[in-house]
């Protein structure tokens, strides 16, 4: 038995499936642009985060240059800060930092104020002595990255007797 079968279109059909699929395209272009957009955006967070820890990491860097100099026995800054009317030292620019990313950087000394230490301490060799002065200073760092607009500014207290 042969027989064919023949498949009559509906004469009525004006392009609905074409419309609905366009549509469906149009939504789907919608969702990927706006994924796009949510990539870039966290690309720039991401980007902006590691440009402020890196300078924040030359800002310490710069503070643990200045705490070098202290420990090498180049006291200038400290006195230079002490006979200041300010309290501050001048800055001193740093130029062993990441200078191929553009990363600047500077230190300074300011005199906080002279302290006594109470009587009980134990930390002067010269028993006729009544009063033990120290003196307190804060080191501050700063750094910035160039054309990024990340800086910063550290800040470490010590005393010095």
């Amino acid at each position: 038995m042969n027989r064919s079968r023949t498949f009559k279109m509906p004469s009525d059909q004006r392009g609905a499936a074409l419309i609905i699929s366009l549509i469906v395209l149009l939504v789907l272009t919608l969702i990927g642009v706006a994924g796009m957009n949510t990539s870039v955006m966290q690309e720039r967070m991401a980007v902006n985060s590691q440009n402020s820890n890196r300078a924040f990491q030359a800002a310490e860097s710069t503070v643990s240059a200045l705490t070098n100099q202290l420990y090498a026995n180049d006291l200038s800054l400290l006195r230079e800060s002490m006979q200041n009317s300010s309290g501050e030292s001048s800055k001193v620019t740093v130029s062993n930092l990441d200078s191929g990313n553009g990363i600047t950087g500077s230190y300074q000394a300011r005199f906080l104020g002279e302290i006594i230490i109470t009587s009980g301490s134990s930390m002067d060799a010269n028993e006729s002595s009544s009063q033990l002065k120290g003196y307190r200073y804060e080191l501050i760092g700063e750094a910035a990255m160039a054309n990024t607009g990340a800086e910063a500014r550290v800040f470490k207290g010590i005393e010095y007797y």
